[in-house]
């Protein structure tokens, strides 16, 4: 498995659901996977419940339990885990199917001739919406623009090393130089991209995020469109804000570099 299908298949585990693609095949290994993992979380939440509410019922009484309330309690234990398996599995599944698209753009072979001389700059980032709900980008820098990879939907603190997958896949020889691969990645649900003739102003700062969980991150960059539309990208890991606005505005001649 290459890196590209790793990090797909990390959303896929994970319960993101990061495009569409009608008719998509999915096969037996992904089946099995879905089912493996749906069993063992079905399994986490299933056996302390039971086991929680025996061990209180067990203090609660004076006299044995009786052999059918345990039979009692074996059958609601199996029906919990096969309706929790159910729902995940369903959910599971669903994300496979719709992580297809990227999975089928990625393992494409790109035929040398339009790979780029020179890689893009790229970083990865993550934005807030709605109030409290986030989604994270692999923003690909460009001489006509910005492109987005939606990578993600909403992650917690529980998994604070998510990105790496993706700053990996940044650092490969080859996925910043394809850019017809860049190009269909932006082009799916929840991507984006921005002309460099609609981009009015690039800004940047280093103060910390409220609401990250610990999840490492280095400031902002905002973005100001001629629209007056804004985006404002979390940058995370170790990469300098101000560097990531500065190749921004070295590429699309965009804004005047400052701080915010």
């Amino acid at each position: 498995m290459n890196m590209k299908d790793e990090a797909l298949r990390g959303s896929v585990d994970n319960g993101q659901t990061p495009g569409f693609k009608s008719n998509p095949m999915i096969d037996r290994p992904t089946i099995a996977r879905c089912a493996k993992r749906a069993a063992l979380l079905a399994a986490i939440i299933t056996v302390p419940c039971v086991v929680g509410n025996g061990l209180r019922g067990l203090r609660e009484r004076s006299s044995p339990v009786p052999a059918h309330t345990w039979v009692a309690v074996s059958g609601l234990a199996g029906l919990l885990f096969v309706f929790l398996f159910a729902i995940l599995f369903s959910l599971n599944l669903f994300s496979a199917v719709r992580a297809q698209p990227e999975l089928d753009i990625l393992n494409e072979e790109t035929p040398e001739t339009e790979l780029l001389p020179q890689p893009l700059y790229g970083f990865v980032a993550m934005e807030f919406y709605w109030g409290i709900s986030n989604r994270t980008f692999l923003v690909m820098v460009a001489p006509e623009g910005l492109y987005g990879w939606k990578v993600r939907g909403p992650v917690t603190h529980a998994d604070r090393r998510f990105f790496e997958i993706y700053q990996e896949m940044l650092a490969d020889p080859g996925f910043p130089r394809d850019l017809p691969a860049i190009r269909k990645l932006a082009g799916l649900p929840g991507g984006f991209f921005y002309p460099r003739s609609e981009i009015a102003a690039v800004t940047s700062d280093d103060l910390r995020q409220w609401g990250m969980g610990g999840i490492a991150h280095s400031g902002h960059v905002y973005l100001r469109l001629l629209s007056g539309a804004t985006r404002k990208f979390i940058v995370l890991g170790p990469v300098i804000p101000h560097e990531v606005r500065d190749r921004i505005v070295s590429a699309a001649g965009a804004g005047i570099p400052s701080r915010v």
